[in-house]
């Protein structure tokens, strides 16, 4: 298949996907907004407030890190059952079914920017910090959707082999977001178990955002390659799988 067709089809998904989401909702695209600023207005409340973690701006911290876990472990949650969930369509019709994992990516990715857009722009003009660090902004997204995508095809391809994938996905996400420097800084973490967060490949993918978001830009370079090269070892991985397992893909369908 050549990327164009490709490209035409994830769109078409895509856009069909949007339109149909929130229609005869009464709220419609806010809930787009709704979801995180809900998760980000409690999280801020105990851990700020209650729990009293002494961290400067810690609204943008917390957003630093919230916001792309959301994107990460929604769209995997998501992306995991999908093969299996549309395996009608793929025995029915000669589709590709990167196009109907890569339009669920899309169509996360859509409300993830616009998350970003509505709801950390306005915390960020408000505390007053330098613009400029946001210009770095696009390279810690790029790395974060390739890890994202790679992930998604991982899981996805894995679990219409082993179906109970997409039950151990959402365990592990649950678990992985307490251990992740998301709502703490990773300095918090006692030095005798800092090799769990070291393990935790969550933790180069938010580490750009952090910095960028919380830090201006201060040690970005070191934390951007990391970043990539975890997104890379996902796309790795992803490629091998998919190839390993590919001709018994329709049949375990």
């Amino acid at each position: 298949m050549e990327f164009n067709q490709f490209w035409s089809q994830v769109t078409e998904l895509t856009q069909a996907s949007l339109k149909s989401r929130y229609r005869r909702t009464f709220a419609g695209f806010i809930w787009v907004v709704l979801n995180p600023l809900m998760m980000f207005g409690v999280q801020s409340l105990v851990f700020k407030t209650f729990m009293r973690i002494d961290v400067p701006n810690y609204y943008l911290f917390l957003l630093g890190g919230l916001l792309p876990w959301i994107f990460f472990s929604q769209t995997i949650q998501m992306g995991t059952p999908i093969f299996v969930a549309q395996s009608h369509l793929l025995r029915s019709f000669k589709i590709n079914p990167m196009v109907i994992l890569a339009s669920q990516v899309l169509d996360n990715f859509i409300n993830f920017i616009a998350s970003f857009l509505l709801i950390l722009l306005p915390f960020y003009l408000l505390s007053g910090q330098n613009l400029l660090p946001l210009l770095l902004l696009p390279l810690a997204i790029v790395a974060l959707l390739i890890a994202t995508l790679g992930a998604c095809i991982i899981f996805g391809t894995i679990n219409v082999f082993f179906r109970d994938t997409n039950f151990v996905i959402g365990f592990m996400f649950s678990l992985l977001f307490f251990m992740t420097p998301i709502f703490y800084p990773k300095e918090y973490v006692p030095e005798r178990w800092q090799w769990l967060v070291e393990l935790n490949p969550l933790n180069y993918l938010l580490g750009p955002f952090k910095i960028i978001i919380h830090n201006q830009g201060i040690g970005f370079v070191n934390s951007i390659l990391w970043s990539f090269g975890v997104a890379i070892a996902f796309a790795l991985i992803a490629i091998l799988v998919w190839r390993k397992k590919r001709n018994g893909f329709y049949f375990r369908l």
